[in-house]
């Protein structure tokens, strides 16, 4: 029979499944060492079952033990056969150490396979693992929530990744919608009742950069004009407020931008207008559109000639032309657009009003649904601008429309 120095023996109190030594039976070894079985360890001198046998050694004085081996290819392997070759011999495990190992593996192994390691029934292996198969049923959910408000993912790749059938997913995506959590979501919102949407304040929520559209009227933007599930498309993602918001309420979203944020890579796809519609993008109920404003931001946002801030109007008039027509074509339910008509600071201050520009394009095959006016704060003027605009007898625009159109029957 082999032998081992015990001083080469690996004991891992991790992989080991007891929780404290019998000292009497320690004893006990010592004094019939001829008559203990072998210990086992792996490959790699890990034991797996023999500690009261390898304490009795050294305990009689000895340094070396009889040993057998066997091949283990995963922790997760080297676990299960300690805990089996501990359930069915010699100083067996308490129940207390294999609920503990039931409740440790229940996320890896069924409730089965434990059942036959432990040596218990299938039903106290259930018992025992009950609030961590909860546990991990809801983090299992959430995964799967989270998978499915990315538009480009479909149920059918979400069942290969998660390793569930299409039906099993479609039933727990069904549930969300009238779970209670969300429902006191909505219980506890507050939707802008009136069609000027002033902000008196900038939200915790929202992120401190040029051309933000603020969390509270995106969801009010959803609250009134989308339902659960709903595919919200945002070509100009920016900071990622629509994800944020349609991940709190429920809506699918697909969301690109010329310039990507750092942090938000694996949301936002790089892309811009001028290429037309991503290939995969499905088609959504809603577009939302949050354009730069052309020339009140120029540079703004990067220094790219095809920076739609940076290029002259009648371009940027003809790349929003060609996206509309594509979005009229493939018959989107709703499209809104969020804008700020244009004061020029060189020509006398004329007035451009860029939604009506829009509402021409769309008028034939769209209608109006709301209008919002969206204020802007006094502030963003200083001074001197006020007394130019006071001295030349022209009023300062302070607002932003945002325009949503609804496809008409046909």
């Amino acid at each position: 029979m082999s032998k081992i120095k015990i001083s080469k023996i690996i004991y891992r109190e991790d992989l080991y499944p007891r929780f404290k030594l019998n000292q009497k039976l320690i004893e006990k070894y010592s004094n019939s060492i001829e008559y203990l079985p072998p210990i086992i360890i792996n490959q790699d001198d890990i034991l797996i079952d023999g500690l009261h046998r390898m304490q009795a050694y050294k305990l009689a004085g000895l340094n070396e033990i009889s040993y057998e081996t066997e091949k283990t290819k995963s922790e997760k392997e080297l676990k299960k056969l300690a805990y089996r070759l501990n359930s069915n011999h010699g100083f067996q495990l308490s129940n207390e150490e294999k609920r503990q190992f039931a409740i440790e593996m229940i996320g890896e192994m069924k409730a089965e396979e434990l059942a036959e390691i432990l040596s218990v029934s299938k039903r106290i292996i259930e018992y025992w693992t009950k609030n961590k198969r909860d546990e991990l049923d809801a983090q299992r959910n959430q995964k799967i929530l989270k998978l499915y408000l990315r538009a480009e993912n479909t149920q059918e790749k979400i069942a290969d990744l998660i390793g569930m059938s299409e039906e099993a997913i479609r039933l727990i995506i069904n549930k969300f919608p009238n779970n209670r959590k969300f429902s006191e979501n909505w219980e506890t919102f507050k939707p802008i009742i009136y069609n000027v949407w002033n902000l008196g304040k900038k939200s915790e929520d929202d992120l401190d950069f040029f051309g933000v559209f603020p969390q509270i009227f995106m969801e009010n933007l959803i609250y009134y004009h989308t339902e659960p599930y709903d595919i919200i498309y945002d070509p100009f993602a920016g900071s990622g407020t629509t994800i944020d918001v349609c991940q709190k309420w429920l809506r699918r979203y697909y969301c690109s931008d010329m310039n990507v944020k750092p942090g938000r890579e694996d949301s936002i796809k790089q892309w811009k207008i001028q290429d037309g519609l991503p290939d995969n993008l499905p088609k959504p109920a809603l577009v939302f559109l949050d354009p730069a404003y052309w020339i009140q931001a120029k540079n703004k946002y990067s220094e790219s000639s095809d920076d739609l801030a940076n290029i002259e109007l009648n371009k940027f008039y003809s790349i929003f032309n060609n996206f509309l027509k594509l979005l009229i074509n493939w018959k989107i339910k709703k499209i809104a657009i969020v804008i700020a008509p244009t004061q020029y600071p060189n020509k006398n201050h004329e007035f451009e009003d860029h939604i009506f520009k829009f509402h021409e394009i769309l008028s034939n095959k769209y209608k109006i649904e709301m209008r919002y006016v969206l204020p802007y704060s006094t502030e963003q003027y200083n001074g001197t601008q006020v007394e130019i605009m006071k001295k030349e007898k022209n009023a300062i625009n302070l607002i932003r429309d945002l325009v949503i159109w609804d496809l008409m029957k046909e």
